[in-house]
């Protein structure tokens, strides 16, 4: 049976986060999108969203992402598309698809608030 190893420990907790394709694909055909949605879980090495269009792996993205504690504030941060999946059964809409994105530029404070984040909703 296939264990997943984790560089990062990951949490299953919803924060708004708003995702922009600005058509910077390492490889393929350049999309422009920006989608407002929630994360389905976060880590310090990435985070997992449910997107209505499947971005292409390797496509880069920016992410604004608003964590809420004691108030709201953004981590803004550049990231890659590692990986989607569709999730809605064939033939239905809308189209949903399981995105994974890695985080690539991540300022060092802005990665230990995630890392606790992860470890105390773990």
């Amino acid at each position: 049976m296939f264990k997943e190893e984790r560089k990062f420990p990951r949490a299953n907790v919803k924060f708004k986060i708003k995702v922009i394709c600005e058509g910077t694909v390492i490889l393929g055909e350049p999309q422009n999108y920006t989608f407002h949605t929630y994360t389905e879980s976060i880590g310090e090495g990435g985070v997992k969203v449910i997107l209505e269009k499947e971005l292409k792996i390797a496509s880069l993205v920016k992410l604004e992402l608003f964590i809420t504690s004691k108030k709201t504030f953004p981590i803004k941060c550049k990231g890659i598309v590692v990986w989607t999946q569709r999730v809605n059964p064939e033939g239905t809409s809308p189209d949903l698809f399981e995105t994974g994105i890695q985080f690539i530029e991540l300022d060092k404070n802005d990665q230990e608030v995630i890392g606790n984040i992860a470890t105390t909703f773990k």
